[in-house]
């Protein structure tokens, strides 16, 4: 079923939405949360809140591409998850880009300038190449494991490494010809 018509569903308070959606969208959606939280429970549980959040968000809202708005609610829903169990701790695979953007969730009121270095960010994610940056958006979007990456886009995994290490570089360089200080 193409997006649009489940979308539809949504709009008619369809309960069949929610069995289309995970028809189309449960592996996707599976691969993205168990990266990002490693647990198998806490998956299915973000999975099933995702679908509750988009039941939820539609209508009023009618998202361009149903698979980006419902990795965006899946993607929040397992920070805040993550953000619960690791009660201070760090996730390595984010931990990388530290050095390149400051962290904003530590204070409400540069929601603004959050909102900015993401408009920035794109920009510079506009500069890459095709594949360096589906590595990029792979590794911090999708939180892929190197290794993963590598299988996917036929490279080594030295390669994947040095292509991250490249564009972390150039992003915090962009970022401060912007004006951000890093």
């Amino acid at each position: 079923m193409e997006d649009a018509e489940i979308i539809e569903l949504y709009v008619k308070r369809s309960e069949s939405a929610i069995r289309e959606t995970d028809k189309k969208y449960k592996a996707f959606l599976n691969r993205l949360v168990y990266n990002i939280l490693r647990d198998a429970q806490d998956t299915e549980e973000i999975i099933d809140d995702t679908y509750l959040g988009a039941w939820n968000a539609i209508p009023p809202t009618i998202p361009d591409s149903l698979k980006h708005f419902l990795s965006r609610i899946a993607r929040n829903l397992s920070f805040d998850r993550l953000d619960y169990r690791m009660a201070g701790k760090r996730n390595a695979i984010f931990v990388e880009l530290d050095e390149c953007i400051p962290d904003m969730r530590q204070n409400v009121e540069k929601t603004w300038e959050a909102k900015e270095i993401g408009n920035l960010l794109n920009g510079y994610l506009g500069t890459l190449g095709r594949k360096d940056c589906a590595v990029f958006l792979g590794r911090y979007y999708y939180a892929c494991s190197i290794s993963e990456l590598a299988e996917q886009y036929s490279l080594t995994q030295r390669q994947v490494k040095y292509m991250l290490s490249k564009a972390r570089d150039g992003l915090r360089v962009y970022l401060e010809k912007e004006g951000v200080r890093v």
